[in-house]
């Protein structure tokens, strides 16, 4: 390539860390009118560069040099920054994109730049092992309450499937799906089958029996989910070589009652078919709850009929859209939204799998896709507040003291209300910045007439206004940690921690339900070794297989503290910052996904680490089959 960009750390010293920038014209032309234009995921400290002028926004900058300064050919061009940051570790702490834009008149134009590594100061020198263990007989993921093995084994060869509940419609047309797929046979579903679903009302919501005998197999439950559940069990039975079944008889139920995952789909868009096929992989390892990122700062994925606005400007970013680039694709539109009609299908196809998906529509803050769409509604002019969000933008909240900011908020909490059954709807709350709302005369005339002294309880304001709003519409709000700020939310709604599990405890004992995040220990964008070759972040921590494993929630806790009662359950997240294909994704989520599903399903009595890494390496081969791209373990 003709152009090339070296990065490296030049010192680190108290948190703030000195960078070269040397941006190479290999080429043999002079380049005239240039800017660089790159992405990386912290913020340049303002008027550190040693020459030229740099601007950013988000994660995008521009480097602009000094007036009519030539790169050229066969030269480069050198520039150090600073940030205050804690010290580089990884390879992809450094640039995420980056390209020079010709701004000629005539015809501006982008060149591509080969990104080098990253030259780090100070990399992590350690490692994590895993001791080498034979794949187990029965590889289960999560591990049953029971399994008893029997003599004898069932063939899958010319084997139907008989139905006698409707709770088990869903499931049983998931299984034979999935056996089809295995054996490359169909295997229907009729009044004479081999694979009996029975109904069983004394078992508790998720919970199972199964017993596979040579001749046939009884799958009991008393709900949709627990016939889901029974299926996967079934499913991770099967030896794919020979397609037999070995004999087998497992009573099971979960742990915790909520066991979720959340994608965000709104830093980088994943298609339709990606969603799904995660959504397929969250039912065989006994999750049922998809919390599902539609908004953020970066983009807007969900239509909205009332405001064609927010998909037609606020689901696109790139050099020429109302948003500019922001991660990846510097040089390009980048965006895409799901259609009332998909989000309809997801639901639909998540459903039958056992899975319940959970909207988010993040308010007020990481608005800034949905300002930017329409500004008519949700700008106040006269608003000169200074702030930046953690994400480094200065413009991306909500006001709580203008119009149009209620009918915004009213008319996709409806849409969203009636697109999705799920009885909740999560509405973010997080990350708002300091210095918000504080040199709006609007917003201190709304802090006067409600008694306001903090422009904290603004957010609770707005926030208690989605409550109600919510609960017309017969839904329960949920919200990260930050949307009890300003103690305004009622103690329906339920918490999400993400700070830490001391954040967990914080609200519990206030009395909110919680679901555990911590980012510590579920976030799957954390790299998982600390070589710097692996990619992912570690704001949080550096989260290996055996971090994910041995989770464990709330350790320091009695078993008989009532405050457990306020956990509601578990769930995982998948951050998407500089996550933007396939490939990237599958290398982040397994094979932790697995680990962190025995964690929310099995007691943890029966839990053990070489035992799950015996049962992980029999189930192996079954992710290459649906080619999945692990990361080797």
């Amino acid at each position: 390539m003709d152009y090339r960009v070296d990065l490296v750390v030049l010192s680190e010293k108290d948190n703030l860390s000195r960078f070269g920038l040397t941006l190479h014209n290999l080429s043999d032309v002079d380049l005239h009118h240039w800017q660089f234009h790159f992405t990386i995921d912290r913020f340049i400290a303002p008027h550190s560069n040693t020459q030229g002028t740099l601007e950013q926004i988000g994660s995008f900058c521009k480097l602009i040099p000094n007036a009519n300064q030539i790169l050229k050919a066969n030269n480069h061009y050198y520039v150090e920054f600073s940030i205050g940051t804690a010290p580089f570790r990884f390879i992809s702490d450094g640039l995420d994109d980056a390209a020079i834009f010709i701004a000629d008149s005539e015809k501006p134009q982008f060149l591509e730049v080969s990104i080098s590594p990253i030259v780090l100061a100070s990399p992590h020198t350690a490692r994590t092992q895993i001791p080498r263990v034979a794949p187990a007989e029965l590889s289960l993921i999560p591990k049953p309450e029971s399994v008893q093995r029997l003599d004898g084994l069932f063939d899958l060869n010319d084997i139907s499937l008989e139905i006698q509940t409707h709770l088990a419609d869903g499931a049983a047309t998931w299984l034979s799906e999935e056996l089809q797929s295995i054996t490359s046979k169909k295997h229907p579903i009729n009044a004479d089958g081999q694979i009996i679903f029975i109904a069983n009302p004394t078992l508790d919501k998720g919970a199972y029996q199964l017993t596979v005998a040579e001749k046939v197999i009884k799958i009991k439950a008393g709900s949709n989910e627990g016939f889901t559940h029974a299926c996967a069990t079934l499913l991770q039975l099967i030896n794919e070589h020979t397609l037999q079944i070995p004999c087998t008889k497992i009573k099971d139920q979960p742990r915790f009652h909520y066991r979720g995952m959340m994608l965000d789909c709104a830093r980088h868009f994943h298609p339709l078919e990606r969603v799904k096929r995660l959504i397929n992989q969250l039912a065989q390892y006994k999750f049922n709850v998809f919390h599902w990122h539609l908004t953020d700062d970066e983009g807007w994925r969900v239509e909205i009929k009332a405001f064609p606005e927010l998909t037609d400007i606020g689901a696109w970013r790139g050099p020429e859209e109302i948003i500019e680039p922001q991660y990846t694709h510097v040089a390009k539109k980048h965006g895409g939204f799901y259609s009332q009609k998909e989000i309809k299908e997801v639901i639909a196809y998540a459903e039958m799998r056992g899975i319940t998906i959970i909207p988010e529509i993040d308010i007020p803050g990481h608005c800034r896709s949905a300002i930017k769409a329409l500004p008519h509604l949700l700008v106040d002019k006269d608003d000169y507040s200074n702030y930046r969000s953690i994400q480094h933008y200065t413009d991306n909240v909500l006001s709580p003291a203008i119009e149009g900011t209620y009918t915004f908020i009213d008319t996709v909490l409806e849409e969203i209300a009636d697109l999705f059954p799920a009885p909740f709807i999560h509405i973010g709350a997080d990350e708002v910045p300091k210095g918000v709302w504080t040199d709006s005369p609007k917003c201190q005339a709304l802090m006067q007439e409600q008694g306001y002294t903090d422009p904290v309880e603004l957010q609770g304001h707005l926030l208690r206004h989605a409550e109600n709003k919510l609960k017309q519409l017969g839904k329960q709000m949920l919200g990260w940690e930050e949307a009890q700020h300003g103690n305004k939310v009622s103690k329906d709604t339920v918490i999400y921690s993400w700070l830490s599990e001391e954040a967990a405890l914080n609200c519990a004992k206030q009395g909110f339900d919680v679901v555990l995040q911590p980012g510590q220990t579920t976030y799957l964008d954390m790299a998982q070794d600390y070589s710097p070759e692996e990619p992912g972040v570690d704001w949080a921590s550096v989260l290996p297989l055996e971090g994910a494993y041995n989770y464990e929630p709330l350790a320091e806790l009695a078993d008989n503290d009532p405050i457990r009662k306020r956990i509601l359950g578990i769930q995982c997240a998948l951050w998407c910052e500089i996550i933007n294909n396939q490939e990237r994704m599958d290398y982040m989520i397994f094979p932790r996904l697995l680990a962190m599903s025995e964690g929310m399903w099995t007691q943890k009595q029966h839990r053990n680490w070489t035992d799950f890494l015996s049962r992980l390496n029999g189930r192996l081969p079954t992710l290459t089959r649906q080619g999945i791209n692990f990361r080797q373990p």
